[in-house]
């Protein structure tokens, strides 16, 4: 595994363990989902340093997505949750639109999904670069 590559999944794990202990409450449920776009976005960018690509400076994961399928084709992920999770990084000044779903502010249940598809993305990630 290349130290760049293991660097943004070591990020990514953070991610994950900050979700783990802030997911049940309420009122951190935006910060649950802002954690788990992150997550999912250094797994991706792992990916892509693993295969010498460039790492794009974007938050973007449907972007970052096709980018990685260039070079692992093999990779199958959950589009509408990545959707989901794509649409909760706002880049924004505005602090009302932050870590918001297309339903308002998420709540638990919908910050569990989002855990759980960052963990797995996450596992996916780890598994492919070894």
């Amino acid at each position: 595994m290349k130290k760049q590559a293991k660097q943004w999944l070591k990020y990514s794990k953070v991610d994950l363990l900050t979700i783990e202990k802030i997911k049940n409450d309420k009122l951190l449920t935006q910060s649950s989902a802002f954690h788990a776009h992150q997550s999912v976005e250094k797994s991706l960018k792992a990916l892509l340093e693993n295969k010498n690509c460039k790492v794009l400076k974007t938050h973007d994961l449907e972007l970052l997505l096709g980018k990685v399928i260039e070079v692992y084709p093999e990779i199958e992920v959950d589009l509408d949750i990545l959707d989901k999770l794509n649409q909760v990084y706002i880049d924004s000044r505005y602090p009302s639109d932050f870590g918001l779903l297309p339903g308002g502010i998420p709540t638990i249940n919908q910050v569990d999904e989002l855990y759980i598809y960052a963990g797995v993305v996450f596992s996916l990630a780890e598994d492919l670069i070894g």
